[in-house]
């Protein structure tokens, strides 16, 4: 489902903070857990008392109401229990499928122990844990603001070069397909230059699998395939 960009944006946030720091994704895992029983409640409001359950060990431990106080998307009813707030409550089960994907994605990633690089490879490890989970507009927010921060050069182009890509995809998921032709294009152009490897990242087989995906996608619009064949998306591959 295509979310609002108030909702859309919020939610990014979540997963992009818990996969840079798992230790710190406490609000992402209180958020978690207060979806699912917001989705079994009869109006969507959940009691602050049933959400005082065990946080993962690897978790820094921090109470679950104060977590989803940093949250904006969540509110205090009247009767003092939580809920969505009133503008996004007809997304409830969506935005609960989509934390689902945002926590089974961060706590892999914690297990293996999290981020172990530094710098712009850093960012390509986070980016490739979202990337590879199908979360491409949460690749995009994880890696633009390291982009911003790169001066001008090589190292610049080829990551917004890859964020376009993850850009091209996200707008494929919603079948935008002359959109996504258009800005993976863009994408393919600009990281040519970060061929063979990229800060440990395989750029060769990740170009060339992306290439084939906009050719799908140029099949689709034309009519020529009944679908996108997603299994051809190529992963992000880590050195």
């Amino acid at each position: 489902m295509r979310f609002p960009k108030p909702l859309r944006d919020p939610l990014a946030h979540l997963v992009v903070s818990a996969v840079t720091d798992p230790a710190g994704a406490a609000p992402l895992w209180a958020f978690r857990h207060f979806c699912r029983l917001a989705c079994r409640s009869p109006d969507g409001r959940v009691p602050l008392r049933a959400l005082d359950v065990p946080a993962p060990p690897w978790l820094a431990r921090s109470p679950a109401n104060e977590a989803l106080q940093e949250i904006p998307l969540v509110a205090s009813a009247s009767d003092g229990r939580l809920a969505l707030t009133p503008r996004f409550a007809p997304y409830l089960h969506a935005v609960a499928e989509q934390v689902e994907a945002y926590w089974a994605a961060t706590e892999a990633f914690a297990r293996k122990g999290g981020p172990r690089k530094e710098g712009l490879a850093r960012a390509l490890e986070c980016g490739a844990v979202l990337y590879n989970a199908r979360l491409y507009f949460e690749t995009h927010e994880l890696l633009e603001p390291i982009w911003m921060e790169q001066p001008r050069g090589r190292d610049r182009m080829v990551l917004q070069g890859i964020i376009q890509a993850a850009v091209g995809l996200y707008h494929f998921q919603h079948e935008n397909w002359r959109g996504g032709i258009r800005v993976l294009g863009y994408g393919l152009s600009k990281a040519e230059a970060g061929r063979p490897v990229f800060y440990g990242l395989a750029m060769d087989s990740l170009l060339d699998g992306l290439a084939a995906c906009r050719e799908a996608a140029r099949a689709v619009l034309a009519g020529d395939r009944a679908a996108f064949p997603w299994q051809i998306v190529p992963p992000m591959r880590l050195a």
